[in-house]
């Protein structure tokens, strides 16, 4: 028996016989027979271990470890670089033989499809590459049992530490599990947002060092300590040292699992005025402007905040071509390489066929966006890959949002911190977060932060 099984069984087998599982299984938990795929059937995490029948996706079998690390890695520069070196694309997919792959498309990549030449989808051998250290799975069985949705799927209690529903239920538990994917906090980065406008010229729209915290990933909290100090689950603090026009300028926000009593609290350092400010607008479908405009705060990696003004609708599985493993996007290339006009230049972004959780989320009647439906699809891995479309008020196709992960194999996490967005009725597009230029890198800070990071009163020296 493998260990990862052992301790699965073992976690569940303590928890039913202490009593603490199934206490009432209509709001909290799963049945006794769906715990036993846990670490059977499915991961630890809830995804299917086995592959497809096609042969095309793969079985799970643990990810990538520290005996995948390339030799050209350097430990501690802030880059990862591709574990997959030799791999060249399977096939590449155009507007040519579209049709041919039209069932596993997101409707955006379709657009992207008709509307550039250009652009094309090249497809790799899919790379179960996803890892996770042991305390995070060992909590994430935990959470099977305990996590619950309160406040009309508003809000999560009893869960800590790793995702929430392994095996979910419904919309509003897939999007939970997408806003806690483990990312490796504490940690810090560098990196540059672009904007690229409809003439093909691409413009720097920020170049930021920012702070990343979880309370929600404190190793050895649980549910109730995690309350007790605030509840929350993503801090970020950061400052901008490029363009000149926003150098200095430094924000801080914090969400938490209860937003409706803890709403997202933001503030912001201006080094023109040199004044701290609460920011209230920094949340749901006001534009980012370091991202030209193109996303909004409610969209942060796909999905970040209050879920209160959309109804989400677990459409099931399906298996989609989704951006994975792109280290040579994320870490090993430079902006001038990979903006082409209209699109990110192809050679440089890495498809491949995964499972993933299908979620419509359509807003609620007498509710204001500027958006009226999307559609998120999420890795079954739960790695924080994913892509998105996003339907304007009069039902038009109008955005679709991509994540490029890249899993940190030397310490067994996900990472997905890169992502880009096409506005496809105004032909812009944006990448947030890009890693690959000189100076540029993210960085774990196992040791934390020192006390004051978190808190608008440490603006001001971010900015200077």
């Amino acid at each position: 028996m493998s260990f990862m099984k052992y301790l699965s069984l073992a976690i569940l087998l303590s928890l039913f016989l202490s009593g603490t599982i199934w206490v009432n299984s209509t709001q909290a938990g799963i049945s006794a027979s769906e715990a036993r795929q846990l670490g059977d059937s499915l991961t630890s995490f809830g995804a299917e271990k086995a592959g497809n029948r096609a042969g095309t996706i793969p079985a799970y079998t643990g990810g990538l470890s520290v005996n995948d690390i390339p030799p050209d890695f350097q430990k501690g520069s802030g880059i990862w670089t591709n574990p997959f070196p030799n791999e060249k694309p399977l096939y590449s997919i155009s507007s040519r033989n579209l049709a041919e792959h039209a069932d596993k498309l997101s409707e955006a990549s379709k657009a992207l499809l008709r509307l550039y030449p250009s652009y094309r989808m090249d497809i790799y051998p899919s790379q179960r590459s996803v890892a996770y250290p042991a305390w995070v799975l060992s909590n994430t069985l935990k959470n099977a049992s305990t996590a619950r949705l309160t406040k009309e799927g508003l809000a999560l209690e009893g869960a800590a530490g790793g995702i929430p529903f392994p095996i979910p239920k419904n919309g509003n538990e897939v999007m939970w599990n997408h806003m806690l994917v483990y990312n490796g906090y504490p940690a810090e980065y560098r990196g540059r947002n672009w904007y690229v406008d409809k003439t093909g010229r691409a413009i720097n729209t920020g170049e930021l060092k920012c702070s990343l915290q979880s309370d929600y990933y404190t190793p050895k909290w649980g549910a109730e300590e995690l309350k007790k100090n605030g509840n929350s689950f993503f801090k970020a603090a950061y400052h901008f040292t490029a363009p000149p026009n926003a150098a200095g300028n430094a924000a801080y926000s914090v969400d938490t699992l209860d937003p409706v009593e803890q709403p997202r609290r933001s503030w912001s350092y201006s080094a023109a005025t040199r004044r701290i400010r609460i920011a209230p607008d920094y949340t749901y479908d006001t534009p980012i402007a370091s991202q030209g405009g193109i996303t909004t705060y409610d969209e942060g990696y796909l999905s970040l905040g209050r879920l209160d003004l959309f109804d989400f609708k677990l459409i099931g599985k399906r298996e989609m071509y989704i951006p994975y493993n792109n280290y040579r996007l994320v870490f090993q290339s430079r902006a001038a390489q990979i903006l082409t006009p209209n699109h990110l230049n192809p050679d440089f972004v890495r498809w491949e066929l995964h499972r993933v959780w299908v979620v419509e989320a359509t807003r609620k009647p007498g509710k204001r966006h500027n958006i009226s439906r999307r559609i998120f699809y999420f890795d079954e891995d739960w790695s924080g890959a994913g892509m998105s479309d996003a339907y304007s008020r009069n039902e038009q196709l109008s955005k679709g949002m991509f994540i490029a992960q890249t899993p940190l194999y030397d310490v067994q996490m996900p990472l997905a911190r890169c992502y880009f967005a096409y506005d496809l009725l105004d032909n812009r597009y944006t990448l947030i977060q890009h890693f690959g230029d000189p100076g540029l890198g993210y960085q774990l800070k196992p040791a934390g932060f020192p006390p004051l990071t978190f808190t608008p009163d440490a603006l001001p020296n971010r900015g200077r």
